[in-house]
């Protein structure tokens, strides 16, 4: 149930208490003709009618499926029972179009337009006029019950004031409240798309639209919006997954960078983005943000994507409060849309600037070229297979690729020695994992990643280094490393030495799994060779052609 009708039912248990007034005022005006059974009649039904409007409210469900219309039809049977009245000698006392008064003040409180109470007051004077009239009664009778119903009348039309302000604070209060919830999940969930449709429900919700979808501009295909979400109060409709830029209701509206609103009176058709529903209106909205052009150059505003609402009942559904809380909501969401791109534009260059620094790196050494990605897919291969999330696989992709920069460190008489190193050479070359973490550590980068670079040399029983980490010490990631570094250092060519057979490099790995290597790990990765996943990585050092042999290695 909305704020809106909460409040309602609030006012109408109000109204509902003042009739208890109605009752009391009708008790004394019929107290000297109670005889009469049509006056206990009405007492009968001012009093029956109150306790059935207590019944009513005290059940919301009720009230919202039919309730409130039989509120409306007590009022109005009030309105004739008192304007009827004279009609009926003997039976009512003189005064009884004083009832007026709480009838019409009822009106006030219940209803935000003017003109409503206007006409009942119009209503109940023309009838007294008339009644006047037929009755031959003088002028001056109608002195009393006009200044009653006047005052009645104005006491209402004050209430409704009231009530129209107070309806507008809680819409506005209410639509306040959504537009924070919207800018709060920006900070909160960090799926893009999760916060889109949180923001799309949230504009279906206030303007009781019935479906709508978001589309984004496609960052290789300029040309096109595509849909990132919908959703419809009814379950799944037809949306669009596709809009070329420029035709159609939201390539229009990307076009042109302006919110619009349509209502017709049959189906849309084609034109407005090929939905197929009983379309009655539709509003769409940009979503916009300033985009930042480079150095020297000032931002821009950019259409991010547009925001379309459908609803297939309601003609002219989005007023003008509607459009304001849309495009509120769009701003947000425009906003949160720029700064995901533009962290994935950051993320990516940051991961294509590290690949160039290790495979610069590298270059120094003509037997390690391409380790450090390899090492990258083989890794990711294997967490993929563990069922490793993508926050994780992040971790595994950069901190590979970084595996080795400390190396930077390490002279070349050492780095490329065609013998086996002496003990002396071999604590340098053991300094790089300890430098390449210096290196990165300034970078904000991940504790996860920074654990890569620094501990990619750590065995299970503590026997590595810098840090001699064992058993729990090793989280699922680092071991994976270990095992894929250890896994490519042994399958390509060293100063020193030769590629090692496939069969010895799985046999040197499966000897040490579980002193050394994580032994789940090493049997997922055998599991990779012989289903052929490495086979286009290591095809320049293995045939790969002999199935029986892969499935013996």
């Amino acid at each position: 149930m909305t704020l809106s009708q909460l409040s309602r039912i609030s006012v109408e248990a109000f109204a509902a208490r003042l009739r208890w007034v109605q009752v009391l005022g009708a008790a004394v005006l019929l107290s000297d003709c109670l005889a009469h059974p049509v006056a206990i009649a009405a007492l009968a039904w001012f009093l029956g009618s109150t306790i059935w409007a207590q019944i009513i409210l005290r059940n919301s469900e009720f009230y919202e499926a039919k309730g409130f219309k039989y509120l409306i039809a007590i009022r109005v049977a009030d309105v004739m029972i008192v304007a009827l009245a004279p009609l009926l000698p003997n039976a009512f006392g003189p005064d009884f179009w004083v009832l007026f008064v709480p009838t019409l003040l009822c009106q006030g409180l219940l209803t935000t337009k003017k003109i409503s109470t206007f006409s009942l007051m119009a209503l109940c004077a023309g009838i007294q006029v008339l009644l006047t009239i037929i009755n031959v009664n003088p002028l001056v009778d109608l002195v009393a019950p006009i200044s009653a119903i006047v005052f009645g009348g104005l006491a209402g039309l004050v209430l409704t004031s009231y009530q129209n302000k107070e309806a507008g604070l809680t819409a506005n209060d209410h639509r306040l409240t959504s537009v924070l919830g919207v800018g709060s999940a920006l900070s909160d969930m960090s799926d893009l798309r999760e916060m889109m449709l949180h923001a799309l429900k949230t504009a279906i919700s206030e303007t009781q639209a019935t479906c709508g979808y978001i589309t984004l501009i496609d960052e290789e295909i300029k040309t096109d919006l595509v849909t990132e979400v919908a959703f419809g109060t009814g379950g799944e409709f037809d949306f669009p997954k596709r809009v070329e830029v420029g035709s159609g209701l939201s390539g229009y509206v990307a076009k042109m960078g302006q919110p619009i609103t349509l209502s017709v009176d049959g189906e849309f058709d084609e034109e407005f983005d090929s939905v197929t529903a009983d379309v009655k209106s539709a509003a769409a909205i940009p979503l916009i943000s300033r985009g930042y052009q480079g150095m020297g150059q000032s931002s821009t505003e950019q259409v991010m994507g547009v925001m379309t609402l459908l609803d297939t009942k309601r003609a002219k559904a989005f007023s003008g409060a509607d459009m304001e809380l849309l495009r509120a909501l769009c701003s947000l969401v425009g906003v949160a849309v720029s700064n995901a791109r533009m962290e994935e534009r950051r993320r990516s260059t940051f991961l294509r600037t590290m690949e160039s620094l290790a495979t610069a790196l590298e270059a120094r050494d003509e037997y390690t070229r391409g380790h450090s990605q390899r090492v990258c897919e083989v890794s990711a291969m294997i967490g993929e297979k563990m069922g490793l999330g993508p926050d994780a696989l992040e971790e595994l992709r950069v901190g590979t690729i970084l595996h080795d920069i400390g190396k930077i460190g390490v002279p070349d008489s050492i780095l490329n020695k065609r013998a086996r190193l002496t003990d002396e050479e071999f604590i340098v070359m053991k300094s790089h994992p300890v430098i390449g973490y210096e290196i990165c550590k300034p970078l904000m980068l991940s504790e996860g990643v920074l654990m890569i670079i620094r501990n990619h040399h750590e065995k299970l029983d503590g026997s590595g280094y810098p840090d001699g980490l064992k058993g729990g010490e090793l989280p699922l990631s680092l071991r994976i490393v270990c095992v894929a570094d250890a896994f490519d250092a042994m399958s390509s060519k060293r100063p020193y030495r030769a590629v090692m057979e496939l069969s010895t490099v799985l046999a040197e790995l499966s000897q040490h799994a579980g002193t050394q290597f994580d032994p789940v790990v090493v049997e997922n990765l055998k599991q990779l060779i012989q289903g052929g996943s490495l086979h286009a990585t290591y095809a320049q050092y293995w045939d790969f052609g002999d199935e029986d042999e892969v499935k013996a290695a």
